[in-house]
């Protein structure tokens, strides 16, 4: 059963954060109360995922306590794409933000954030993507890890991928990173697929590709929590899901040929094989991790896969530094990514 529960909020804000949320009780309250000091031009959009715990009632109360801020739809279980297709649809806001009910928002750096949106509302003005920093959050402590794009565009200055310098192989957007223009993405008709995980993947590769306007904002924004168990992040869980992660790294790839990605800004160009190349090599050591006569031919299938939908993407993600990692003949190149993937993991204690 699905439905709003709605407060008194008029009809314009600066900000939609979607809040998907699946027995997020725990918690949800947390989440909600990081973004409050956004104030009334911001829109806590709740999405009750099908939950079957407390979390309905506890997201209907905080919507009755803040009604100016906070909304909430109830629907039938669709897993974390379907949240976000509703938000698309139904934000208020000029800008759009995923907020995972598990993480928060930096509410001391929440103030600054929508100043800039507000000098950025009026239609000449707009961009298509702010990005910004984010940090991980552990167990035991907040704030272990920044990530930070500092360097790669000048601040709170609306620009095109013109004025970027060269993203490196390690600077990759997360979901965590990343505002686009809710219009922006109607207008592209983008959805995401239901029921699966590792979608967000297609989120941050598909739209970006279009946006031409951006702005960046140097202000870690996002708290992104990392060493539960329960997390799809974690390798244990990837592992079980391996299915879609390569079902999502074929979708992504094939998103756009090479020949389409060659007519993008040299920055945004090299930016998506890097992108690309990180799905990839992602995916491969988790196929190698299981070994399996299962994940051989997941792993022979996504390379197939990108081969017949362009042969000469294919050769380009090959080429790529990272690509050729993930591409070492035999299985000493197969125990070399796997190292190489578990060190870098080690390395931001992921």
């Amino acid at each position: 059963m699905s439905g709003m529960k709605t407060g008194t909020a008029g009809e314009r804000k600066l900000l939609t954060c979607v809040v998907p949320s699946y027995n997020s009780e725990k918690t949800l309250e947390r989440t909600v109360e990081s973004m409050l000091a956004g104030g009334e031009e911001l829109e806590i959009l709740i999405v009750d995922d099908g939950s079957t715990d407390g979390t309905g009632a506890l997201a209907d109360r905080l919507a009755g306590e803040h009604p100016e801020i906070v909304r909430v739809h109830h629907q039938a279980n669709g897993g974390h794409g379907s949240g976000l297709n509703y938000g698309i649809a139904h934000g208020k806001g000029i800008y759009f933000k995923v907020v995972d009910s598990d993480d928060r928002m930096i509410r001391e750096n929440i103030p600054g954030l929508m100043a800039l949106l507000r000098e950025h509302a009026e239609p000449e003005k707009q961009a298509d993507l702010v990005f910004h920093d984010y940090v991980y959050d552990r167990p035991e402590k907040e704030n272990t890890f920044r990530i930070t794009y500092r360097g790669k565009m000048k601040p709170d200055t609306l620009g095109t991928w013109e004025d970027t310098r060269p993203f490196h192989i390690w600077n990759q957007f997360m979901i965590h990173s990343l505002i686009y223009r809710t219009q922006f993405l109607r207008d592209l008709g983008f959805t995401l697929p239901e029921h699966t995980f590792y979608e967000d993947n297609l989120y941050i590769y598909q739209p970006l590709a279009k946006t031409r306007k951006i702005l960046y904002h140097p202000a870690a924004l996002y708290g992104y929590r990392v060493g539960q168990e329960e997390q799809s992040i974690n390798e244990k869980n990837m592992l079980k899901r391996l299915d879609q992660m390569n079902e999502i790294a074929k979708k992504q790839i094939t998103s756009y040929s090479l020949a389409e990605l060659k007519a993008l800004p040299k920055h945004l160009r090299k930016y998506l094989m890097n992108n690309a190349c990180g799905q990839l090599f992602t995916t491969c050591s988790l196929e190698f991790i299981e070994n399996s006569e299962r994940s051989r031919r997941m792993n022979r299938e996504l390379w197939d896969t990108i081969r017949e939908f362009d042969p000469e993407l294919y050769k380009a993600l090959r080429r790529n530094p990272l690509g050729r990692v993930t591409c070492l003949p035999g299985r000493i190149g197969e125990r070399f990514l796997v190292l190489v993937y578990r060190t870098g993991r080690k390395m931001i204690r992921f």
